[in-house]
């Protein structure tokens, strides 16, 4: 039973979860993101774990394990203004 009560802990505060996964495993994403966002966690994590079109419906999230260089090129492309 102690683990049950230790598993909804976890996910009770596990808000962040994709974004500090996302820190420790692209970092290069994680600064532009966060620049993007103006260091913005909740906001930064909400653009993360939603779906995009660019991305055939996936979320960046998901996409980092496909292309993580099409995760990047959107964030490059928010900060220039190329929306082509």
């Amino acid at each position: 039973m102690p683990n049950q009560n230790t598993k909804s802990h976890l996910v009770s505060h596990s808000d962040l979860t994709e974004l500090e996964q996302l820190k420790s495993e692209y970092f290069d994403i994680y600064n532009e993101l966060m620049s993007q966002f103006k260091f913005d966690d909740r906001t930064s994590q909400e653009w993360l774990i939603t779906p995009k079109r660019p991305l055939q419906g996936k979320s960046p999230f998901e996409q980092l394990t496909v292309n993580a260089d099409e995760v990047m090129d959107i964030l490059v492309r928010m900060r220039t203004g190329d929306f082509s």
